[in-house]
């Protein structure tokens, strides 16, 4: 499949914040052929200068000679003009903008920002945090059904069928933690693989049913599949999220016993094993579980006993053997400087759901929280050799994985998976294959639902890398 990857809004993503220098700042403005003057930080320097003089009055004819002294040689404004002018010589030879980075916020980003200025901050925060995200964002997903049932009567068919087939299961007494099953035609038993799908929705909105095409692909191959509900914000945060995916494994093994691991590891049949995918947030939440188990393996609160019973004794864990990124975000931290960027970071429900600061989005970014536990120390054995510890754990436990990102998604900037994999494969996660395509956010889960290239990545890479997992499935035992 080969298509240009290289778009303007590609390229304007491949240096989005925190990479590029922030809206009106002295450098943004230099890229862009502006006066580097014209900036925020000249305003800053000016009320800061404005401040120095007021307050000189009250000290004397030296101090205030000092005082001018430091503010001329240490200000912001004059240190930030001769850094570009011992870069650049002199800025008035500048002709053209940076090829790269847009001269001023898109549309997208203007209405969005326009939101953020118009409406005040408490506002901004009750929306998001009494519910009001969720209801809108659900809202305007129902509402766009019959549009997309007229423009797509096939899929309106075929959802109408897996309405008829979907088995629900609850796992625990709120209404949100549900997970409707597929099931090939002769059940659970005769299915070649199973597939634990988890929804997206920014942590706050998304309801499993409005993912039901996304069943199709994997019905068709036989495979069975789960479409997984969790508790979003404000009803839960991102712990409570990963716990409900815990919550939601454990009872399909309960019910379907035959997905345990070790029942699998006696079982003679062909099996292509057990796939976790999710889109967006859901993307996050799945490999920040996955994660978390290797960091319980590393710390001893998790043993092999716990995943397999050489007594014969039914399992409750849910071992998967491939994960699924679609257009994930995975540093937090990184995602929170886009989102301000786009100037919806007090209204998107993320920042209180990942805990409002800059430590509590690291400890919830999956990347991060790997490449820390890879290097870090076991607080149980400090004496032992960490890193051969996690190598093994690594892979023994952790999943084939596949990321796929659209280059001109503007939700969630491409570079969130280009770093996210980088991260994996210097962790020793070996088989970790990226691709990107030409498309936005949702488009690549809907390409999933109704045909495109993502569902002919994902099936194509799914039956051949499971085949290949299930090769090497006695080595991990």
């Amino acid at each position: 499949m080969t298509q240009d990857l290289v778009t303007p809004t590609s390229l304007a993503m491949s240096l989005a914040p925190p990479r590029s220098p922030p809206m009106g700042s002295a450098h943004r403005n230099l890229y862009c052929n502006k006066n580097p003057s014209q900036g925020f930080f000249t305003h800053h320097h000016h009320l800061h200068h404005h401040e120095i003089t007021q307050n000189a009055h009250n000290y004397s004819k030296r101090r205030d000679r000092q005082v001018a002294k430091v503010q001329s040689h240490h200000g912001l404004k004059q240190r930030v003009g001769r850094l570009l002018r011992d870069i650049h010589g002199n800025t008035s030879k500048m002709r053209f903008p940076h090829p790269h980075i847009s001269v001023a916020p898109d549309s997208g980003d203007q209405f969005t920002r326009s939101i953020g200025s118009i409406l005040p901050i408490l506002w901004q925060h009750k929306f998001r945090d009494d519910g009001t995200f969720r209801s809108i964002n659900d809202g305007l997903v129902k509402a766009s059904i019959p549009s997309l049932a007229l423009i797509h009567r096939d899929a309106a068919r075929r959802f109408i069928e897996l309405t008829n087939k979907k088995i629900t299961l609850s796992y625990g007494s709120h209404k949100l933690q549900t997970i409707d099953v597929y099931l090939p035609r002769e059940g659970m038993h005769a299915s070649r693989g199973f597939v634990f799908f988890v929804h997206g929705g920014a942590w706050g909105s998304g309801m499993p049913w409005m993912y039901r095409l996304c069943a199709s692909p994997f019905l068709n191959e036989n495979f069975a599949v789960a479409i997984v509900g969790y508790r979003t914000y404000p009803d839960g945060n991102v712990q409570d999220q990963v716990n409900d995916l815990e919550a939601a494994a454990e009872a399909l093994v309960s019910m379907y016993p035959e997905l345990g691991y070790a029942q699998r590891a006696r079982s003679k049949d062909k099996w292509l094993g057990n796939t976790i995918i999710g889109h967006s947030s859901g993307a996050h939440i799945s490999l920040l579980m996955l994660v978390q188990r290797i960091a319980k393996f590393q710390e001893g609160e998790m043993s092999v006993g716990d995943v397999s019973s050489s007594s014969g004794s039914s399992s409750s864990y849910l071992h998967f053997d491939q994960f699924i990124g679609l257009s994930g975000v995975y540093s937090i931290s990184h995602h929170f400087d886009y989102e301000a960027g786009r100037g919806v970071e007090e209204l998107s429900p993320m920042k209180p759901a990942c805990g409002f600061t800059r430590e509590s989005f690291d400890h919830y970014s999956p990347a991060i929280l790997l490449k820390s536990l890879y290097g870090g120390t076991n607080r149980n054995h400090p004496d032992s050799c960490q890193e051969d510890c996690t190598d093994e754990i690594i892979a023994k436990y952790m999943p084939n994985v596949l990321l796929i990102h659209g280059v001109d998604d503007t939700t969630v900037p491409f570079t969130s998976t280009s770093e996210v994999a980088k991260i994996l494969k210097s962790c020793g996660v070996c088989h970790c294959q990226e691709y990107y395509i030409v498309c936005g956010h949702a488009h690549v889960v809907m390409q999933l639902m109704l045909g495109g290239a993502s569902q002919e990545i994902v099936m194509k890479w799914l039956i051949k890398g499971a085949i290949h997992a299930h090769q090497v499935f006695a080595s991990k035992l």
